[in-house]
C-alpha cells in the first residue's frame, strides 16, 4: 500500500457523513461557484418552475453571479431581476426597495410565483421579508415566498433545500387544510434535483410503480407549474432522492409521508453500504419493494420486479461477456455516488487499483470517519470477488506505476484528471458524467452502463490531450501547481466553519 501525507486529525466521533453532506467541498472554484450555494440553488428551484419567476433581494452583483458563471451554458438563468440594494439600503434597511420590487416583477413578467432569495446583505441587516411579503401580497396577483437559509436546520445544498422549504411551509401548509385535503389513493410525488440531467428521467420508474398499483400524483422538476405544486399535497407518499427538510415539514404540517431513495439516517443505523447505492439491478428492486410496502402492495410488486428484472438480465446478457473480468481502477472516494458497486456486482467487472485521496477530506473528518469512507469501496471489491491494490495519497506517478502492473483495462476519472491517464496511453470512464446524464433508478440504468462501459473499452487510448500540456499538482492531480495551493489554504480555513456541524 502506497500511502502519502495521511494526518492525524482529531477523534470526535462524528462519522463521515454529516461533516461530508455539511461542506461542499474544499476545492475553491467548486465550493464558491458551482455548487448550489444560497443564492444559485434557489435559482435553481425557480429556473425548474415554468411559471416563476426569483427575485434577488441584495446588491445586484448577486444576480450577475449566475450570469458570468452558470451551471450549464443552455441554463443561464436570464431572468434574474434584483432589488439592486446599494451602500444607503444597508444603512436604512431595504424594505421598501423589496416591496417595490416585488410590484415591478409582477408588472413585468406576469409569473405566478415570486420566489424572493435573500442574500448576506439583507439577511445581516435584518430586513422584515415577511411583513413586506405579506403587504406586497395585497398589490400582486400572484404567490409569494422568500428565503432566508434560516429555517432549513443547515440541510445541504443550502439555497435548494431553502427554497423548497420556502415553498411547502409558505405556499402548501399555510394555504391547505390538512383535514380537508382529498387525497388520491396509493398516489406519490416523485421529486428529483434539477441540476442533475437524470433527474426528470423518472418514466421507468413511473411506469414499474403504476404497474405494481401506485398511482404516480406529481414529478417535479419536469415542466413543473405552480398548479402543480399546489397538487403534492394530494398524494400520500413522497419519494426524494436524497434527505430533504421539506418533505417533514410537509409531514408535520399536513401528514404526508416522505421516502429517501438514499437514506443516510438508514445506512447510520444499520452501517449497510450498499443503502447509498439504490441503483442497479438489485438496488432499484430493493426501492420498489420498499414504496410498495408502505402501501401494503408487496404481492403485487413481487410479480412486477421479476419480470422487470428477467427482461433486464437478458439484454445484459449479450454485453456481459464483453464486461465481465475487465479491471477497473477506482477511486475510492467515488462509493458514495454508487457506480462502483454497479460495476463490481451488475457488471461482473474486477477492481484491479483503489486509489483514496484524502487531501481536504482530512480537515472536516476525524479518523475514524475516514477510515469509514476508505472501507466502502474495498468492502465492495472484496464482496464481490476483487482483491485490488490499495494506495492512498499516491504520486500520480505512483498511481500510474500501479495502475500499468495491474493490467488494467479502464479507469474511472472525471473530466478534469482523465487526461494524465490519456497521455499515459490509459481508457477512461467519466463517472460524474454518468451519474449526472444517466444514474437513476430503475432496471434501464444499469443496461446504459454497460453498453457505455462497452464503448469505452473499445476505443483506442489518446496520448496527447490538449489539457496534458498544463503542469499539475502531484497529490492533487486534476490540479495546477497554483490552485493546489489555493485548495489547500482555503479548505484549512472553511474547515473551522463547517468541520463540526
Amino acid at each position: 500500500m502506497v500511502e502519502h501525507r495521511r494526518q492525524k486529525t482529531h477523534k470526535n466521533g462524528t462519522g463521515f457523513l454529516k461533516p461530508l453532506v455539511n461542506t461542499y467541498s474544499t476545492f475553491p472554484l467548486h465550493g464558491m461557484t458551482t455548487i448550489p450555494g444560497k443564492i444559485s440553488g434557489s435559482l435553481l428551484v425557480a429556473g425548474a418552475i415554468t411559471d416563476a419567476v426569483p427575485l434577488i433581494h441584495g446588491p445586484i452583483g448577486c444576480a450577475y453571479q449566475r450570469k458570468l458563471n452558470p451551471f450549464k451554458l443552455h441554463s443561464l438563468f436570464y431572468e434574474t431581476p434584483c432589488t439592486d440594494m446599494n451602500d444607503m439600503d444597508l444603512v436604512y434597511g431595504g424594505e421598501e426597495k423589496l416591496k417595490r420590487g416585488i410590484k415591478e416583477t409582477f408588472e413585468r413578467y406576469h409569473p405566478n410565483l415570486i420566489i424572493v432569495i435573500t442574500t448576506c446583505a439583507s439577511d445581516l441587516i435584518g430586513d422584515d421579508f415577511k411583513s413586506v411579503v405579506e403587504a406586497a401580497g395585497n398589490d400582486v396577483d400572484c404567490d409569494i415566498v422568500y428565503t432566508t437559509g434560516d429555517f432549513v436546520e443547515r440541510a445541504r445544498p443550502v439555497g435548494y433545500q431553502d427554497a423548497l422549504y420556502a415553498i411547502s411551509d409558505q405556499l402548501l401548509c399555510n394555504n391547505t387544510d390538512a383535514e380537508a385535503v382529498e387525497r388520491n389513493c396509493n398516489s406519490v410525488n416523485i421529486v428529483t434535483f434539477p441540476i442533475h440531467g437524470s433527474g426528470v428521467r423518472t418514466g421507468e420508474m413511473s411506469s414499474v410503480l403504476e404497474e405494481i398499483g401506485i398511482t404516480i400524483n406529481k414529478v417535479c422538476f419536469d415542466h413543473t407549474t405552480v398548479s402543480d405544486l399546489h397538487d403534492l399535497v394530494c398524494a400520500e407518499l413522497t419519494i426524494t432522492d436524497y434527505p430533504m427538510v421539506w418533505t417533514k415539514r410537509m409531514k408535520e404540517r399536513l401528514g404526508i409521508d416522505y421516502y429517501e431513495l438514499v437514506s443516510l439516517d438508514r445506512y447510520k443505523e444499520t452501517g449497510d453500504s450498499d443503502l447509498l447505492c439504490p441503483y442497479g439491478i438489485d438496488g432499484s428492486a430493493r426501492i420498489f419493494r420498499e414504496i410498495a410496502s408502505r402501501f401494503g402492495l408487496e404481492g403485487e410488486a413481487e410479480e412486477v420486479i421479476e419480470r422487470h428484472k428477467k427482461d433486464a438480465l437478458e439484454e445484459l446478457s449479450g454485453i456481459l461477456p464483453d464486461l465481465s473480468g475487465k479491471k477497473v481502477a477506482c477511486s475510492g472516494m467515488g462509493g458514495l455516488h454508487g457506480i462502483e458497486l454497479l460495476l463490481l456486482r451488475d457488471l461482473g467487472m474486477k477492481a484491479s487499483v483503489i486509489t483514496y485521496r484524502t487531501e481536504g477530506l482530512e480537515t472536516i473528518l476525524d479518523d475514524d470517519a475516514l477510515d469509514e469512507v476508505l472501507n466502502i469501496t474495498r468492502g465492495w471489491a472484496t464482496q464481490y470477488g476483487s482483491d485490488p491494490e490499495i494506495i492512498v495519497n499516491p504520486t500520480f506517478e505512483e498511481e500510474i506505476r500501479t495502475i500499468k502492473r495491474t493490467g488494467t483495462d479502464i479507469v474511472l476519472s472525471n473530466a478534469g484528471s482523465a487526461h494524465g491517464y490519456n497521455r499515459e496511453g490509459l481508457r477512461t470512464f467519466n463517472p460524474l458524467s454518468f451519474m449526472l446524464h444517466h444514474q437513476r433508478v430503475g432496471f434501464e440504468c444499469v443496461i446504459e452502463l454497460a453498453q457505455l462501459m462497452r464503448e469505452a473499452l473499445k476505443k483506442p487510448g489518446k496520448r496527447n490531450p490538449l489539457l496534458s500540456m498544463l503542469e499539475y499538482d502531484s497529490h492533487r492531480t486534476g490540479m495546477t501547481p497554483h490552485w493546489a495551493t489555493l485548495a489547500e489554504m482555503f479548505g484549512t480555513i472553511r474547515s473551522k466553519a463547517v468541520g463540526d456541524r
